[in-house]
């Protein structure tokens, strides 16, 4: 594909619109800095747009205390006054989340960039990303009209699968697929009544009943399930899969089943629960929500000592995860693994900062962590978090400053995040 278009020049490029590469953007072009979004989708919102997951996880500890402000904090205030903003604490685990719709939260995430002057590039799909020994120095995004290079001081890797930092030559580690997080396809369903029970025991007793009588029986038998804010549907997360992200064909086959499996759940609790005789299958997806592909390797990696004994780090901290180790190994299994307190730890700047690219950052489910760590701080209420950071360190880096753990601090503290 020829190289038709003049070469763009930013401060900042951050890779991937979802909820850490919108706090990362947002957080960059709110010092100054000259920042653009590349986001391969028509809307910014990553998982809970692309992928329906409607709720907002680790926007505050299990105490019910608020451990995110920033950027993340003004996307709520935004869905607040709209009345697209519900929060939920699930009995049965003890988290509490921050339910959204869907539409809103779109034009909130459209409003909220513009604010702040970032240049937004929607369609576009990273292809390429030229380096030298320590830099990254451009990368290059196609679309229907061709490719377009566009170079930088700084890059952000918010991508979720790590796309920028494999192209740039960055150090990164792939678990097997057998060892990565599940796969989850989200559900909206309509036409179920108010007076409808949605728990864990009805949920169960549906799928034994449905399991009892189909010779391909459901895996998981329960699942998170909570009303919508401004429609009332009702949102589910129980249809897994194992899926690797980074092969098409197996990702395929993953979405296939899945969208399959979603219509057997509506089924069962058709049949066997009172309230969802017309209940209707309103979206699914459209994506499966990836939870785990590669990871960035940065200069400290997050452990679950760290996570467990809610470790604080005053000297480096930038930003801070509430959210209990949520392991999703097996397919239908959820296990939770609480913080020391149910309070919070601290992620260190370190952690974000790529160990052989000094240019380019990691933010979201990116940062530089163990295993255990990673099912805690991938939430997307974290990611909004880990994207402010690392898009001030990026901003202070492109226009000449050290990006020095006090210096991202003292600018977070500016912007209304909580360290």
């Amino acid at each position: 594909m020829p190289d038709t278009r003049p070469e763009e020049t930013y401060d900042v490029v951050v890779v991937g619109g979802g909820s850490g590469g919108v706090g990362a953007a947002v957080g960059a072009a709110q010092t100054g800095a000259a920042v653009c979004l590349i986001e391969r989708y028509p809307f910014l919102g990553g998982a809970a747009t692309a992928s329906s997951v409607l709720s907002y996880c680790g926007f505050f500890d299990q105490r019910r205390e608020r451990v995110v402000g920033g950027v993340g904090e003004d996307l709520l205030s935004r869905l607040r006054v709209r009345g697209a903003y519900h929060e939920i604490t699930f009995k049965w685990s003890g988290n509490t989340v921050v339910m959204i719709d869907p539409e809103f939260t779109k034009l909130a995430l459209d409003e909220l960039t513009g604010d702040a002057g970032v240049s937004v590039l929607l369609h576009s799909y990273l292809v390429e990303a030229r380096s030298d020994a320590h830099r990254v120095r451009e990368i290059a995004v196609s679309d229907h009209g061709g490719l377009r290079r566009i170079r930088a001081a700084a890059f952000v890797d918010a991508s979720g699968d790590g796309d920028l930092a494999d192209l740039a030559g960055a150090s990164v580690s792939v678990p097997a697929p057998e060892q990565r997080q599940a796969a989850t396809l989200s559900m909206r369903i309509g036409g179920v009544t108010s007076q409808a029970v949605i728990s864990s025991e009805s949920m169960r007793a549906a799928v034994a009943a449905y399991n009892a009588t189909h010779e391909h029986g459901l895996t998981r038998d329960h699942g998170p399930a909570a009303r919508l804010p401004l429609t009332g549907e009702l949102t589910m997360q129980i249809v897994d899969q194992r899926a690797d992200a980074l092969d098409a064909r197996d990702l395929t086959r993953a979405e296939v089943a899945a969208r399959s499996q979603a219509w057997n759940y509506l089924d069962a609790f058709r049949e066997h629960l009172d309230g969802w005789e017309n209940a209707f299958v309103a979206a699914t997806g459209p994506q499966i929500g990836i939870r785990e592909s590669r990871h960035v390797i940065g200069h400290y990696a997050v452990t679950r000592d760290d996570v467990l004994s809610a470790r604080r780090r005053p000297e480096s901290v930038i930003a801070r995860c509430g959210w209990p180790i949520e392991e999703h190994h097996g397919v239908g299994s959820t296990q939770y693994t609480p913080i020391e307190g149910k309070a919070f730890y601290d992620i260190p700047l370190e952690a974000l900062h790529s160990i052989d690219r000094e240019n380019l950052w990691a933010a979201g489910r990116l940062v530089s962590c163990d295993a255990d760590a990673f099912c805690s701080l991938r939430v997307m209420g974290t990611a909004f978090a880990t994207g402010h950071g690392a898009g001030i360190a990026a901003a202070l880096q492109a226009t000449g400053k050290t990006p020095s753990a006090r210096a991202v601090q003292e600018e977070l503290q500016r912007q209304g995040a909580l360290v």
